[in-house]
């Protein structure tokens, strides 16, 4: 009888602690797996498998927030990818439609440092952001969402899907294909899509960041930025950073002396960046001998051997105060100075591709 007992008491130990095992298996896999979950999220807009391999770290994948507009494309959602006893803290990720104007890219501080991102064919990603720009049919139909209200496209806008990340970094890859795989269904939700989008097929990742040659600057011949825009101590080019596809070429200048002052200088020969910037046409000031167009103080489209060419210019507001400092009640003005190093920017960057040489308007 006691063998028997000692029998029956093994046997049940064993069936507990294989139940435990087994339960535990299922916390685990339940907090750091996405296995038993949806197959999307954010009312089918987003596949979850893309967010779990765009929010590439063990966790799980479930929505925090949703928005989206009653028989229209606009879309605002929260997504968090969260795990449980693997020391890995949770990553959050904002994935929506939105609005810009121009070729907002390379002109607004929202997207900052533009020779750091990773470009495709439609759109570009970082560490922790990226776009997709969505057809040119769809720039009158698709909007935001704003609190509770959808705000509707405007005349100058161009409609884009973008997300942000927090806690963390994305998979450049993996969010590429997040966010085309996203603005394809916003495309057909609003009747717009045009066949053209397809899986990024190749990421263009930027140079290492170097030392900037002062009279040199951004490996354009001759490059530098005028005296003016200069101060000892406070803003001198420190580090720079390039990244040139075939149709887009970018660099950032960093300034030692104040933290984030940078200034960043684009080009492109991408036609859905040069149809943002000629959107605003009501800004263009018509250059002479059809040389081309200039938006602004900070950008300028022209007619080149290759074709059509957006040149722009961008400083941060930390760079800008510096500006902003040294030209209060000084000659040359703040607007001058910014108009001196666009200037510089482009008799460099024109000769390097056969562009007409002009002076930019007062």
């Amino acid at each position: 009888m006691k063998i028997r007992i000692r029998h029956k008491k093994t046997t049940l130990f064993t069936s507990i602690a294989l139940l435990l095992v087994a339960s535990l298996t299922s916390l685990h896999c339940w907090w750091n797996t996405n296995a038993w979950g949806d197959d999307a999220v954010c009312e089918g807009i987003l596949s979850s498998s893309d967010v779990q391999a765009a929010l590439d770290v063990p966790g799980r994948v479930s929505q925090t927030s949703s928005q989206t507009a009653t028989g229209r494309s606009e879309f605002n959602c929260v997504v968090e990818r969260s795990s449980r006893f693997i020391g890995q803290g949770n990553l959050r990720m904002t994935m929506k439609t939105g609005t810009a104007e121009g070729a907002f890219p390379f002109t607004t501080a929202v997207w900052k440092d533009p020779a750091a991102r990773s470009y495709f064919a439609q759109g570009a990603v970082s560490d922790t952001d990226g776009y997709v720009i969505l057809p040119k049919s769809c720039w009158d139909k698709v909007g935001n969402i704003q609190g509770s209200r959808t705000i509707a496209p405007g005349p100058d806008t161009v409609a884009i899907v973008e997300a942000s990340v927090e806690g963390g970094s994305a998979h450049r890859r993996s969010l590429a294909r997040l966010l085309t795989h996203t603005a394809q269904k916003v495309a057909k939700a609003a009747g717009c899509s045009d066949g053209e989008f397809g899986d990024p097929a190749t990421l263009f990742a930027p140079d290492v960041p170097r030392t900037a040659a002062p009279h040199s600057l951004c490996g354009l011949k001759g490059f530098s930025l005028p005296k003016a825009a200069l101060a000892e101590g406070v803003a001198e080019p420190g580090q720079e950073q390039l990244n040139e596809t075939p149709h887009t070429w970018a660099c950032d200048v960093d300034l030692d002396g104040t933290d984030d002052a940078q200034v960043s200088f684009s080009a492109t020969t991408d036609n859905t960046i040069l149809d943002a910037a000629l959107r605003k046409g009501k800004t263009f000031k018509k250059l002479p001998e059809a040389s081309g167009t200039a938006v602004g103080a900070n950008e300028a489209v022209l007619q080149c051997a290759e074709g059509k060419v957006y040149f722009a210019a961008n400083w941060s507001s930390e760079y800008e105060g510096v500006l902003l400092g040294q030209t209060r009640h000084r000659q040359p003005s703040y607007s001058e100075v910014r108009r001196a190093t666009f200037q510089n920017f482009l008799d460099a960057a024109a000769a390097s591709r056969n562009c007409p040489q002009f002076t930019m308007p007062r």
